[in-house]
């Protein structure tokens, strides 16, 4: 009786996970990283870059910054369809997050590191490191950038931020 259970259980699971060859499944979002950030007892953020493909098959990134479980921005990035391979990471940095980003290609690399910090009444961009590299020469500038007033992280918007000079 168990062995007759066991193989309608698993022909009911199996027939659920049979879907037709031209049907669309959803991707997955996948978180890639993570960063907590305590600024006091009661205060702290989340930071999270997510990653998924689109409808459309790009590969697409988005980051949620959250203040005391209270989502307070989500920025959707641009794809490496958008601009010529773009691709970003974050890291923490003291009290606050570094949002790296790179793109360009061919003799022309670029990167912008966007330096946020966070205290108890928000995560705010305070300044801006630039590089243009050219790869066959040891060609190498840096271009830094304080940001004031500081830019609230629900008011950023990366494309503004990315061209093409250090």
């Amino acid at each position: 009786m168990r062995c007759i259970l066991i193989i309608i259980l698993i022909f009911i699971t199996y027939s659920f996970q049979i879907v037709k060859g031209n049907e669309y499944v959803p991707q997955m979002v996948d978180k890639e990283s993570a960063i907590i950030i305590r600024t006091d007892k009661k205060t702290y953020f989340s930071v999270q870059l997510f990653c998924r493909f689109t409808e459309e098959g790009f590969y697409n990134k988005s980051l949620f910054v959250e203040k005391n479980k209270k989502t307070i921005a989500k920025i959707k990035f641009p794809s490496s369809e958008d601009i010529k391979n773009f691709s970003v990471k974050i890291k923490k940095h003291r009290k606050g997050v570094i949002l790296e980003c790179f793109y360009g290609g061919g003799n022309n690399l670029y990167s912008r590191h966007f330096y946020f910090k966070c205290d108890k009444d928000g995560m705010y961009l305070y300044k801006i490191i630039g590089t243009h590299t050219t790869p066959n020469s040891d060609k190498t500038m840096t271009d830094k950038k304080y940001i004031q007033p500081q830019i609230d992280i629900s008011d950023f918007d990366i494309v503004n931020y990315i061209d093409n000079t250090p």
